[in-house]
């Protein structure tokens, strides 16, 4: 496939850094309602292929929505994308999903010498705010695995709310180039699949990223703290007479 315009800037820097396979289809958007929306009607069109993950990247899309249906903003100078990976298996391991994720994510920023953590489930956080969100999902066909999916939002060069920040804020620096950081997070996606029959690093990987400033909604930190992450993926959560075991699902 060719490829023109900010789709081929991208391929240019994953080629650098993950060579030639595999081979990704990459679709860009000016603007857009959501890319989780485009890429769920462009997979209705045409069935994933074997060793032909799929993104749609926008430049700006204005009704996005993360989760627990909240708002998901994403203004101009963010890298605001949807992806999906293809499997094709029943023995993926899908209760690790979001953590293979999150930890490949955490190791390509640390890399950078970005000191980052993990927010179980699915939060990429710099210091008390946030840097990336994703939200995974897993579909299938009876037992098998037929492909993997994330939404993912980067604040990179645009306004964040007060709960957010942009990596311009983290480098101190606007001379940023998003394609090179859109390669390495589809990167890190390929990565978290390649990782994904490796459960005892992963959940021993999430545990050393796992930031425990933040409990779930409804939990309160004078009373509840955070433990570790169990070996199926949970939150673990104790007090001093109880332990909870939080589901991501």
């Amino acid at each position: 496939m060719k490829f023109i315009g900010s789709a081929a800037e991208t391929v240019f820097y994953l080629k650098k850094i993950q060579g030639l396979y595999p081979s990704w289809r990459l679709l860009y958007k000016i603007k857009c309602k959501s890319t989780e929306n485009e890429l769920t009607k462009l997979l209705g069109y045409s069935a994933i292929k074997k060793n032909q993950p799929v993104a749609i990247i926008a430049r700006e899309q204005f009704s996005g929505v993360g989760q627990n249906l909240k708002t998901w903003v994403s203004p101009k100078g963010g890298i605001w994308l949807s992806a999906a990976y293809p499997i094709f298996s029943k023995e993926f391991a899908s209760q690790i999903f979001n953590l293979s994720l999150g930890i490949k994510i955490c190791e390509m920023l640390r890399q950078e010498n970005i000191n980052v953590s993990l927010k179980w489930p699915n939060d990429i956080f710099f210091g008390s705010k946030k840097l990336i969100g994703f939200l995974p999902r897993v579909i299938t066909r009876g037992k098998e695995i037929i492909y993997v999916r994330i939404g993912l939002g980067m604040n990179v060069l645009n306004y964040t709310p007060s709960e957010g920040i942009s990596l311009s804020k983290v480098l101190q620096t606007k001379n940023i180039n998003q394609h090179y950081w859109t390669a390495k997070v589809l990167k890190a996606f390929h990565d978290s699949v390649e990782c994904n029959n490796k459960q005892e690093y992963v959940i021993k990987s999430a545990n050393e990223y796992l930031t425990k400033r933040f409990l779930p909604s409804g939990y309160c930190p004078n009373t509840w703290k955070i433990k570790d992450i169990d070996s199926n993926g949970n939150l673990r959560i104790e007090n001093e007479t109880q332990l909870k075991i939080i589901r991501r699902f």
